[in-house]
């Protein structure tokens, strides 16, 4: 098989051709997206136990 010589990641090889203000710019964006990202996956584990018991409660036999 042929491989493909090792590359950098492509992202800073973008960052390297962008002026500091337009870095830091991004740096920003990718924090605060990151931290969207957390929120909702945290949202999203504390409401799967939840979404459960009440699946469990609508649905049992009386």
């Amino acid at each position: 098989m042929h491989e493909q010589p090792f590359q950098p990641r492509a992202r800073s090889v973008i960052r390297q051709h962008l002026p500091v203000g337009e870095r830091l710019r991004l740096a920003r964006l990718a924090r605060l997206a990151s931290k969207k990202i957390v929120s909702l996956l945290s949202a999203l584990l504390c409401a799967a136990p939840l979404l459960y018991l009440l699946g469990v409660v609508l649905f049992a036999q009386p």
